[in-house]
Parts: C-alpha cells; structure tokens; sequence
C-alpha cells in the first residue's frame, strides 16, 4: 500500500510538471509574460521554500547556513560577470531601448538549475515517504503546487531567449525525468539532512541571483511593459500563498 501511495503521488506530482511546462508550449507569443512570471518564482522559492526548509531540517544558528546562501550568490555573480555563463558586454541605458536585448542567456542555466531542484524534489519525496504514506501524500500536495510553477519556468526560460521548442520539450523532459530519479534515489539511499540542506541553500543563492539581477531586470528595462512587472508580482504572491498553505 506505501508503494501503490508512493507511486500515485510521484505520478501526481509528474503530470503537475508536464502541465506547467505545456502551457508557454501552447501560448508561445506570450513567452515573455511567462519569463516575467518565472523571475518571480525562482525568488519566492529561494526565500520562502528552499532557505526556510534547508535551516529548519539542518538546524542549529542559521546564519552560517545563510553564508551558504552568500556565497553560491557571489560565486554565480562572479561566473556571470566573468562571461563564463554569460558572454557579452553589459552598459547601462538611460532610456528602454527600441529593441529587444537578444544575448547568450544565463537563464539557460537556470533551466538547467531546475533540474537539480527536481531531483531535490524527488528526494524530498522519497523521504516523506519514508517517514509515512500520510507525510508522503501531505509532500506530494505541496510539490505538485510548485511543479507546476517549474515546469512553466523551465520552458520560458528557454523558449523567451528564443531557443528551439525541442530544446524547452527536451528540457522538460530532463526536469520530468529527474524528479524520477531523485526519487529513485531517494529510496535507495538515505542522504542526511546536512548534505540535502546544504543543496538547497546553494540552490537558494542561484535562485536569487538568476531572478533578482537577471531575469527582473530583462523584462523591466528593455521593453519598460507594465503587465511584465504585474506578472512577477502574481507569481511571488502564489508562491507566498502556496508556501503560507503548505507551512
């Protein structure tokens, strides 16, 4: 029974992905809406899911968690600014250009940051189902909420920087595939709550600098829409929601 209510929940929290990612599938022309969206979310997962869950399980003074969370900031700061994940020349503008900004995009990066936040998931899963089905089910539920949210991220980041839609589809996949492993994982092995922490507050600090210095400002200052920054705001309000629910 334990394995039958691992399995539907798994599956639950799966198709929860996969429909997130169908809709900027779908509605492609309004990529960029979905990336205001996404910035919002990749915020409100760092403060309000990834950091708090990380120092509640590790426990003890959380300011030398919250170093962690520093320095996996300054580290991508630095890889970013370096043109290692982002090569081109930065100037500042004083007005919103004429044309959209078109670059080599750190939010790729980001997409690729969402798949090891699925693998986290599934191992978050596979642990609360080892505690107990009702935990599983109670995890499950929570998941699926926020799934949703990263299979729309994982796809507007891809297709807003004008990729291909078989690399956001491929992309997709890799984000649905491994939840699975995660939590194919997750059941084999146990991992102790200072090294799955420890992922996540890493996770938190390039989850933040991915929304706050990247993807904020390249759906503010290019194009200045106001429905842009009303997106960003919504999304930070349903993952405050969704947090608040679940806590």
């Amino acid at each position: 029974m334990t394995l039958l209510i691992g399995a539907v929940t798994l599956l639950a929290v799966l198709a929860s992905t996969l429909a997130g990612g169908a809709v900027p599938l779908r509605f492609e022309r309004h990529a960029r809406t979905f990336l205001s969206f996404s910035a919002g979310t990749l915020v409100g997962l760092a403060l309000l899911e990834l950091i708090p869950t990380a120092i509640s399980g590790m426990g003890g003074d959380p300011q030398p968690k919250l170093l962690v969370v520093l320095g996996a900031f300054l580290v991508t700061m630095l890889l970013d600014k370096l043109h290692i994940l982002h090569p081109h020349s930065h100037r500042m503008d004083a007005e919103c250009p004429p044309v959209e900004h078109a670059h080599p995009p750190l939010a790729m990066h980001g997409a690729v940051g969402l798949l090891v936040h699925s693998a986290v998931d599934g191992l978050a899963l596979a642990a609360a189902l080892r505690e107990s089905p009702h935990t599983a089910v109670a995890v499950g539920l929570a998941l699926a909420a926020h799934k949703f949210a990263d299979g729309l991220t994982t796809v507007s980041l891809v297709l807003s920087h004008h990729h291909r839609r078989a690399q956001a589809v491929r992309l997709l996949a890799g984000n649905a595939s491994l939840l699975l492993i995660g939590f194919a994982v997750g059941m084999a092995l146990v991992l102790q709550k200072m090294q799955l922490g420890t992922l996540l507050l890493v996770m938190a600090g390039f989850f933040l600098y991915l929304g706050a210095s990247d993807l904020i400002p390249s759906v503010t200052v290019p194009v200045c829409r106001k429905r842009d920054v009303f997106a960003t705001a919504c999304s930070m309000a349903v993952i405050a929601l969704v947090a608040t629910l679940v806590h």
